[in-house]
């Protein structure tokens, strides 16, 4: 059961996890004497996130729950149990953290202001500190969004804990109040107590990004980097067992990482996900087209049922592979998701001129998943194109966009698209990716003439032409 709220519904149970939140974080506030105006915001964060729900990869009540204590405690720790000074509260990690695994920079920002709420009432309602920390972790958050490498997460710890110094000074000079240390020197102690907090977050974070992404069920770009690399086992055996799997899989990562650029997804997500799409087909390689050498048929003597189970069930083999290997589900979605519920058209076909009375089309459709996100539906969308531009007999710029336009144009008909959020405007701009970068692919090239022509050219033609 569900709630409806306007046009939005919202699960109980998150609901429930809320309240449970509030009123335990509440009591710790109240044994510590501590204003809970910051749970009051918290609160109304929590049920607005779950009520505004985008995407798949957005955050549960619980996962929200789960991150907000462990903000609380982490604060307590510092400035209670420590003795430390509330400028010490953990807003850099924790903004850096719900950056890196959700992907999201409005959430980030709405706890930025949680943490400014945070240090205001922790250290009796003063500006300085709630300031500073909102200014420090909307900075790291803006300079963790997407990063691809560990040096960036430090580099961003150290610049969120110089910005946080920076702005706590100078609502310290504009309010004419002592900061940090009633000695000369203070502002150079705050610095030093602000970087060694920025570099210290950063280390806490990129330790305990596994143990979270393990928690949530999410990928992190850091580790859609280690994924991208091609020593992986599985892109290994890719390369050697299925050869035109792999070449055809690089294509489509090519493709999907700039359409998802040009459209403000995750492009880096798109291109490790390609790289993995078509793991199942190293089961049966010969079965493809793209793995045969030569022309030898595979499918000849099969029958169109026989062959309709093989072609689909490298769906299957590759989520196998994918658990296998421990891959994160955000990989696996691209391989179950990236045929959707379209049709085995070629042996459709056949099987219809076989059995004209019988009823095929279910028979001969994918299991699905539809494309749930942005990316996975770039990919789909990629990996029919790209096949498909193989077949062209003279791949012009015109032909090129017609055939992209009619697959996009397919696609969008039938259904495939509708659970992915992509907009007619995001189409638009991926058929312009897609149509200019095979254009590069297929451009023709001046006809050079060999090596061997012109050596074995007479000493009198050299002299001729000299």
């Amino acid at each position: 059961m569900k709630i409806s709220i306007g046009k939005k519904l919202i699960n109980p149970y998150s609901l429930l996890v809320s309240v449970l939140f509030f009123l335990g974080a509440a009591t710790i506030f109240f044994i510590y004497s501590i204003d809970i105006s910051p749970l009051i915001f918290a609160f109304i964060l929590i049920v607005y996130l779950n009520i505004s729900k985008r995407s798949e990869t957005s955050p549960s009540a619980f996962d929200l729950c789960l991150l907000g204590a462990l903000g609380i405690l982490l604060s307590i720790l510092v400035t209670i149990t420590f003795k430390l000074t509330a400028y010490g509260i953990p807003a850099i990690a924790m903004a850096m953290l719900v950056t890196l695994l959700f992907d999201n920079l409005e959430l980030s920002f709405l706890f930025s202001l949680f943490f400014l709420s945070m240090g205001t009432s922790i250290d009796g309602c003063n500006l300085n500190v709630g300031m500073s920390l909102f200014a420090a972790a909307l900075t790291a958050s803006i300079l963790s969004f997407r990063v691809q490498g560990r040096f960036q997460i430090l580099k961003a710890g150290l610049v969120a804990g110089l910005v946080q110094c920076v702005v706590a000074i100078l609502i310290e000079r504009v309010r004419g109040e002592q900061l940090f240390m009633p000695f000369p020197g203070a502002d150079f102690s705050l610095l030093l107590f602000c970087l060694l907090s920025g570099l210290i977050s950063s280390i806490v974070v990129l330790g305990s990004l596994p143990v979270f992404e393990y928690i949530f069920k999410v990928v992190t770009n850091i580790s859609l980097f280690e994924l991208s690399g091609f020593n992986h086992p599985l892109l290994r055996r890719l390369i050697l067992e299925a050869p035109g799997t792999y070449q055809h899989s690089l294509v489509v990562g090519n493709l999907s990482e700039a359409a998802a650029q040009a459209i403000g997804a995750n492009a880096l997500l798109a291109r490790v996900g390609a790289y993995y799409h078509d793991i199942g087909k190293m089961v049966k390689p010969n079965y493809f087209v793209e793995n045969v050498i030569g022309y030898k048929d595979s499918h000849k003597d099969l029958k169109p049922s026989m062959s309709k189970i093989i072609i689909m069930n490298h769906v299957k083999d590759g989520i196998e592979f994918a658990r296998k290997y421990k891959l994160k589900p955000r990989i696996i979605d691209f391989i179950s998701e990236h045929h959707g519920r379209t049709l085995v058209y070629y042996f459709y076909q056949r099987a219809k001129e076989l059995e004209p009375e019988k009823e095929h089309e279910e028979d001969y459709r994918y299991a699905g998943p539809k494309p749930q996100s942005k990316e996975t539906a770039i990919v789909a969308l990629a990996d029919t194109i790209e096949a498909l531009s193989r077949t062209l007999d003279e791949p012009t710029p015109s032909r090129i966009e017609e055939m992209v336009r009619e697959v996009m144009k397919k696609r969008f008909l039938e259904g495939e698209l509708d659970e992915s959020t992509l907009t007619l405007k995001d189409l638009e701009k991926i058929t312009e990716k897609f149509t200019h970068i095979l254009n590069a692919l297929f451009h023709t090239r001046v006809n050079y003439s060999k090596d061997e022509d012109r050596n074995n050219k007479s000493p009198k033609d050299k002299e001729n032409k000299s």
